[in-house]
């Protein structure tokens, strides 16, 4: 009996996989409920600062709507362990961004003083990967340039996020909405990235 329930089962996610695959997204969202515990699970495996449920969820979706348009089903391979291989993938590449981001962020924002105190580690580094005297002039004009971008409540909001510190954490020391703390971390964001790319 069992034999024949599995049976259903896989005739039932085989039909729902081809209407997938054609745009039915009633069949995408049964499926996707289905393997959704696959993303809790790696969600809680591992840390993305800037991540909440609703964003690991929706990476959750895209990364399964991609799995599902390039799954074979003539694989030797479930679609739960595809999904979750995909998935997986996709995790430590956020992971490796957010972490060139931070060793990015970390030289760009050290202080002059900082700098000065570490022996220079920071302008050999520098002038190693980047050039010379002049370039590092100009990153740290950039930098001291970003921090007169930052509303106050930015410039703190942006303190403690870049101690490692999480949105709720942070909302709590500065007496305010989790959302508030978010959306100044975003604008954070858009500023280095504009500061930095000019």
């Amino acid at each position: 009996m069992s034999n024949f329930n599995r049976q259903v089962d896989e005739d039932r996610e085989a039909e729902l996989i081809k209407n997938s695959k054609m745009g039915d997204s009633a069949s995408f969202e049964i499926l996707f409920r289905q393997y959704c515990p696959i993303v809790i699970h790696i969600k809680d495996k591992y840390f993305l600062r800037t991540y909440d449920l609703d964003d690991w969820l929706q990476e959750g979706r895209i990364i399964f709507f991609n799995t599902l348009a390039n799954y074979d089903t003539k694989r030797h391979i479930t679609l739960g362990k595809y999904f979750q291989a995909n998935f997986q993938n996709r995790v430590y590449s956020l992971i490796r961004r957010e972490m060139a981001v931070k060793r990015r962020s970390d030289l760009f924002c050290n202080s002059l003083e900082t700098m000065k105190t570490e022996s220079g580690e920071y302008e050999r580094l520098f002038m190693t990967k980047h050039g010379g005297p002049d370039e590092l002039v100009v990153l740290k004009e950039n930098c001291e340039r970003y921090y007169s971008d930052l509303s106050r409540f930015e410039a703190q909001v942006f303190k403690y996020y870049y101690q490692g510190k999480h949105s709720v954490e942070i909302a709590s020391l500065l007496h305010c909405e989790v959302p508030r703390v978010s959306n100044a971390v975003s604008r954070c964001r858009n500023k280095f990235a504009k500061r930095v790319s000019k």
